[in-house]
């Protein structure tokens, strides 16, 4: 495993396969409330829903690790806690914010809005890390990007705030904030055990903590169980297993900013997937946010040679 990782042929398709499964994952997960008919309003439906996902994702990882008789290899028994610390904030809170924002924004807006969470990683990882240096091309990709985000927001003869609510927008911002902070933890973990095997108990440990809060809130409504709920949901798990996995071990391998690079893909294929699958409306403005957006981090990542 360890020279798939290291050889960089392999790198585009690994960190492609990545962007491919979270991008398609934002529509699904909108068909699963359907499937189970978990209203926009039933907080605890959804963060149950979350809970089950990361909980057997963490199960299917750890159980990878089993057959290849891959340990944690933890150097110090306090470095635990940086264990704990990606459990909650990559799994628990990351996704809590992100399924109570789905609820109340489309899949295609939910999708350019989370890819802040890239420029934010950058941000971090060249105040953090010496291998990631400030540059002009950094700077114009940033604020690139954060025109993106304000111009998926624009809607011609509305008042521009009369769209931005907490409970959509806001959560799903604090959720790529989390994202960041969690790729940032990813690093540091991957240097003190085996992030395989560490992404597997975080996910196992978050989706744990979603499920007992998910369980304290409760659902306002039983679930409708079905075959195509069975499935979505078996698929979003599969996604997080592989992407969570492959991803936490490339950001072990490389530097952020040369992995960070590909999330600019997950906004361009998640507009697709959410007007294929969900029949959204494909409009101007979000192709017009997912060209700054692609174009921003594309600056951010751009050699000064």
């Amino acid at each position: 495993m360890d020279k798939i990782f290291r050889n960089s042929r392999y790198k585009s398709v690994l960190a492609f396969l990545c962007a491919f499964g979270w991008s398609l994952a934002y529509p699904l997960i909108k068909i699963g409330y359907q499937q189970f008919q978990i209203n926009s309003d039933d907080l605890g439906g959804k963060i149950l829903f979350a809970g089950i996902r990361f909980f057997f994702a963490g199960i299917f990882v750890l159980g990878f690790c089993r057959c290849n008789r891959i340990s944690l290899q933890m150097k110090r028994k306090k470095d635990i806690t940086w264990l704990i610390a990606l459990a909650v904030v990559n799994t628990t809170l990351h996704y809590m914010f992100a399924y109570i924002g789905l609820g109340y924004n489309a899949s295609a807006r939910s999708t350019i809005l989370d890819s802040m969470g890239g420029f934010l990683l950058i941000i971090f990882s060249i105040a953090i890390f010496a291998d990631d240096k400030i540059s002009s091309y950094k700077i114009a990709g940033c604020l690139l990007g954060f025109i993106g985000i304000i111009a998926i927001n624009i809607h011609p003869g509305e008042n521009f705030f009369e769209n931005i609510t907490f409970r959509g927008d806001g959560m799903i911002l604090l959720n790529a904030c989390c994202a960041a902070f969690g790729g940032i933890i990813t690093r540091v973990v991957s240097k003190k055990m085996n992030i395989v095997q560490a992404t597997g108990q975080s996910m196992l440990i978050g989706g744990a903590l979603l499920l007992g809060i998910g369980l304290v809130i409760g659902t306002s409504s039983p679930w409708n169980w079905n075959i195509k709920g069975i499935l979505v949901l078996l698929a979003l798990t599969t996604i997080s297993a592989v992407c969570f996995g492959v991803y936490n071990e490339l950001l072990a391998y490389y530097p952020i900013s040369k992995i960070a690079i590909y999330n600019a893909l997950i906004p361009v294929l998640g507009v697709i997937f959410a007007a294929l699958l969900l029949h959204e409306e494909l409009k101007w403005q979000y192709l017009f946010a997912v060209a700054l957006v692609t174009c921003g981090i594309y600056l951010v990542n751009k050699n000064k040679q």
